[in-house]
């Protein structure tokens, strides 16, 4: 019984976590523009604790209609806030709702044959040498090629069936200070059952 302990202990020790976090640096700032279905899209990623916690801001005009949304994973779920109606959802995070936001720092063999990922070469990209990698996922008819970064995707080109999408990162803050607030839930969202 005292070795079961032992292995509980680890999990919960911050250093001993870090080096199975999704990211390789502990907090980062990127800003990304991205393009899909002919509109462009501002959004901006802050992560802490090498992305244990995050928050997505995405801001955009839709039909006239402006669109604020935020998406926060923390605690094993994932928030998705829409701070315009203060409506929000919370599910909990699964493999499943991570299949289409990949852990390049944890690639496991079965995920690279399962997705059909391949490290393709090396490019340099806001300065950083990010590994270039290819991704043909039959499973959900995504296929595109990634500039990761420690873990970070700083550009990303890709199809999901008919649906092109390209995100690109225009500016990189590696380890700010992060604010804790940053990660908080609005007290006026209205949370409703999905």
């Amino acid at each position: 019984a005292a070795e079961k302990t032992v292995e509980k202990t680890a999990e919960k020790d911050p250093e001993i976590k870090s080096s199975k976090g999704k990211y390789g640096i502990k907090s980062g700032i990127i800003e990304y523009k991205t393009q899909m279905m002919g509109m462009e899209v501002k959004q901006v990623n802050t992560f802490d604790d090498y992305g244990q916690k995050q928050a997505q801001e995405m801001a955009m005009e839709m039909m006239g209609t402006k669109v604020n949304n935020k998406t926060i994973i923390k605690d094993g779920f994932i928030y998705n806030l829409d701070l315009t109606n203060k409506t929000g959802t919370k599910v909990p995070l699964t493999s499943m709702s991570q299949k289409s936001d990949i852990d390049f720092e944890n690639l496991t063999e079965e995920l690279m044959t399962d997705m059909n990922i391949k490290k393709i070469g090396t490019e340099v990209f806001l300065g950083k040498t990010c590994d270039k990698m290819s991704i043909d996922y039959k499973e959900i008819q995504m296929k595109g090629t990634y500039l990761v970064y420690k873990g970070i995707p700083l550009s990303m080109d890709s199809e999901i069936g008919a649906m092109k999408m390209k995100m690109v990162a225009e500016k990189l803050v590696e380890n700010p200070n992060v604010p804790a607030d940053k990660f908080d839930i609005p007290a006026d969202i209205v949370f409703t059952k999905q």
